[in-house]
């Protein structure tokens, strides 16, 4: 019960955080790309506030002993791109969605509507953009994305992402 309430507050969490529209600039860094798109704090966070975010939730699942808690999720960066770009008018997306999902093996197996703590095997995030005026917009043929690779059994191997944690400077 306290996984899944633990669960339910993250997944709260990111639903607020996703659903308010864009938070109101403050003073603080501020990036420029491209002359067009800019972010600042509180759009960015810096890596040691990032990494006490992370340990504090790795370290309530106890991530050192545990491999089947869903610890983060890897979503390839080249479909990511594609689905926003093939989007119908996808100029007009202003945001996504990452909504919390049993996986359908998951409920294929018996499972429907039955709590699965932070099991990797059962968990997924399914991504959906969406325009300013909080409509969805589908990539063709009415699809959202569902390819996330579940942390720890996919993580990369080596390279600073392999760790749980990121690195405390980016060189």
């Amino acid at each position: 019960m306290k996984k899944r309430n633990g669960l339910i507050a993250v997944a709260l969490g990111f639903s607020l955080l996703g659903c308010t529209g864009r938070p109101a600039k403050s003073k603080g860094i501020a990036l420029s790309i491209a002359d067009t798109l800019s972010w600042s704090y509180p759009d960015l966070m810096p890596i040691d506030s990032a990494n006490k975010m992370l340990g504090s939730y790795l370290n309530s699942i106890n991530y050192q002993s545990n491999d089947t808690d869903i610890q983060s999720v890897i979503f390839d960066a080249r479909l990511l791109r594609n689905y926003l770009n093939t989007i119908f008018d996808s100029g007009n997306i202003t945001n996504v969605k990452m909504m919390f999902a049993h996986k359908l093996s998951y409920i294929n197996s018996g499972h429907m509507n039955q709590p699965a703590g932070y099991h990797s095997n059962a968990l997924t995030i399914i991504i959906a953009a969406y325009d300013s005026s909080g409509n969805y917009r589908f990539y063709p043929g009415n699809y959202v994305i569902d390819k996330g690779l579940a942390c720890p059994t996919n993580c990369p191997p080596t390279g600073s992402a392999s760790s749980s944690l990121l690195p405390s400077i980016q060189h």
